[in-house]
């Protein structure tokens, strides 16, 4: 039995990401997929448009067997963090024969050439890199500038910084970097995307991307452009969701960050938080209205949108740096949040169970009863992340969400 490892958000559930699932069965021969999945909240530091139930149904409805999830305090994080919790935490499953994953160059050898040198990091990439921050370049650009002068000194020639914009590209290094970095048996294999690119809001392709979906459900687009991109589940949920004003937007967080802004006098002990942004959010905090504003606010040439969304989703969900490197020294993710499973691969679940080197939580309510010490700590931000997303849903949409101990796992 092959079984294929895919890092994902599904937010939401579309055309490509049924794409990407029948290649990759097609060009490895896998008989299963498994996903971890970001939960209510996910890297570009926006909450999910819809909940993580809903989008674990939409996924085993559309050639997925097993989803777990990947909990906030990852699913937020930077691109290397957000990579190394999900492929150690496929690894550990002790069943994953290859990671396959979208991308917008098909140039494998490339994207595992520069995961090789930012691994090593060799001595001349690290002086070249030196130089380009000393000259005022911000850390991306100055990664570029010196990838592109190792890569030339030893004959490669490419375009690193195109290679280097595309975001499934930068996440795909992440992977194949940290595949390394375990010497996992794991097989990286990359499916090229096809269609709109990751952040294009363009329904035109038959790939739509999700940035394009969400905005779409989110402003007054006709839904009968939108239908085709989605499976049937995917648009019902969203339509459904949308009719009751109840899909999940950044800005609807905004008195919950506004709170957190004015309780706090500093914020670099938040992730991804230096002493230079904390003051450039403490000086701005007064002018405070909206979340989506005050990205722009703080918004700048070495700061990112997403970069800053990031930040303030981890002062909102209560994410310090010193919780990323405390989780870093236990393994990221030693625990697996069981979403949802097909019926007819409850075999390879058992396996996992028998052989893997985490602990699998399919009743979440005995299962925190009785964990202690590290695994406490991760559940307790995990379980508070959650009741944030579920207290804002119920807020505007007037209905109620279960906690995350009356969810039961997604069987179909």
């Amino acid at each position: 039995m092959k079984t294929i490892g895919i890092i994902a958000e599904f937010n939401p559930f579309h055309n490509g990401h049924a794409y990407l699932i029948k290649k990759a069965k097609e060009f490895t021969e896998a008989d299963r997929v498994i996903v971890i999945m970001s939960g209510n909240f996910v890297q570009r530091g926006c909450p999910a448009i819809i909940n993580k139930y809903d989008r674990t149904l939409h996924a085993l409805e559309n050639g997925c067997d097993c989803v777990f999830e990947l909990p906030p305090v990852f699913s937020t994080a930077s691109a290397e963090t957000f990579a190394k919790a999900s492929v150690y935490f496929l690894h550990n499953l002790n069943c994953i024969n290859y990671l396959c994953f979208g991308c917008e160059d098909n140039n494998l050898d490339l994207l595992k050439s520069i995961a090789s040198i930012l691994h090593d990091e060799p001595d001349e990439y690290k002086a070249s890199l030196a130089l380009h921050l000393k000259s005022g370049n911000n850390y991306p650009v100055a990664r570029q500038k010196a990838l592109t002068d190792y890569l030339m000194s030893i004959d490669v020639n490419s375009n690193i910084a195109d290679v280097l914009s595309k975001p499934n590209n930068i996440l795909a290094i992440e992977y194949i970097k940290a595949l390394i970095e375990l010497n996992s048996p794991i097989v990286p294999v990359g499916i090229n995307r096809e269609g709109s690119g990751y952040n294009s809001t363009s329904l035109n392709s038959s790939f739509a991307s999700a940035s394009g979906i969400r905005e779409a459900f989110t402003n007054d687009v006709a839904l009968d452009s939108i239908a085709n991109h989605l499976s049937k589940a995917a648009f019902s949920s969203l339509l459904n969701e949308k009719e009751q004003n109840s899909l999940i937007k950044l800005n609807d967080f905004s008195s919950m960050l506004g709170l957190t802004l004015l309780n706090n006098d500093s914020f670099d002990k938040f992730n991804d938080i230096n002493t230079d942004l904390s003051n450039r959010i403490l000086n701005e905090r007064a002018n405070f209205y909206s979340f989506e504003s005050f990205i722009e606010k703080l918004q700048s040439k070495n700061y990112t949108y997403s970069r800053i969304s990031r930040t303030l989703m981890h002062i909102m969900l209560n994410i310090h740096s010193e919780d990323i490197d405390f989780y870093k020294k236990i393994g990221y993710l030693p625990v697996g949040r069981l979403l949802g499973f097909k019926k007819s691969s409850s075999d390879i679940l058992k396996h996992i169970k028998e052989n893997s080197n985490v602990d699998i939580i399919s009743k979440l309510s005995i299962y925190y009863k009785t964990s202690t010490g590290d695994i406490k700590k991760l559940l307790d931000n995990w379980l508070y992340c959650d009741s944030i997303y579920r207290l804002v849903y119920m807020n505007k949409s007037g209905k109620y969400m279960p906690t995350e101990f009356n969810y039961k796992i997604i069987i179909i």
